[in-house]
């Protein structure tokens, strides 16, 4: 019965229309017909419910089910918060984790470039140490060679570990 009712408010309420509505103002007027039909339907409802006592315990359960599904919802709710709350601590400390990081990559960049620029001096060091060794070693074999009577190849003597005991001496 119910659905016949609400059936037949569509059917004219749609026919109405169809048959009217040439205008905004057609179409307004259509409105409040519309709600004037509705509104009848919602009251033969309440009548219908009010002689039947097997329908009120229906509705009383719907609204009970209604209640119970809005209290699942607002519990599923506040869960759903709490696991906000939870990703975003999270992620702030991923963030100072990431900050910290960066800093520790810059601090080790700053080393790296310093450990650089030594390793540099010392090539440079090394290069300008085998300058004067070069020339002191050519210098100290012609000291030796007038000393020293000449001699075949296969019987020279070795200086080349006495300017290494000089080089070591220097550094």
């Amino acid at each position: 019965l119910l659905c016949s009712i609400t059936l037949f408010a569509l059917y004219v309420s749609t026919i109405y229309n169809k048959a009217i509505a040439t205008s905004t103002t057609d179409i307004i007027v259509n409105s409040v017909v519309v709600l004037f039909v509705m509104e009848l339907d919602e009251w033969i409802f309440a009548a219908l419910e009010a002689c039947s006592e097997k329908w009120t315990a229906h509705s009383a359960e719907s609204d009970d089910s209604s209640s119970d599904a809005e209290s699942r919802n607002g519990s599923s709710i506040a869960e759903m918060k709490e696991k906000i709350r939870t990703q975003q601590a999270q992620f702030e400390s991923q963030r100072k984790e990431i900050g910290m990081l960066r800093s520790q990559q810059e601090e080790l960049m700053l080393q790296m470039e310093e450990m650089k620029r030594q390793s540099d001096n010392s090539t440079i060091l090394r290069e300008a140490v085998k300058k004067l060794h070069d020339p002191q070693a050519g210098a100290a074999a012609d000291a030796a060679s007038e000393f020293m009577p000449q001699c075949a190849e296969s019987e020279s003597i070795d200086t080349s570990l006495d300017t290494d005991a000089f080089a070591e001496r220097e550094i």
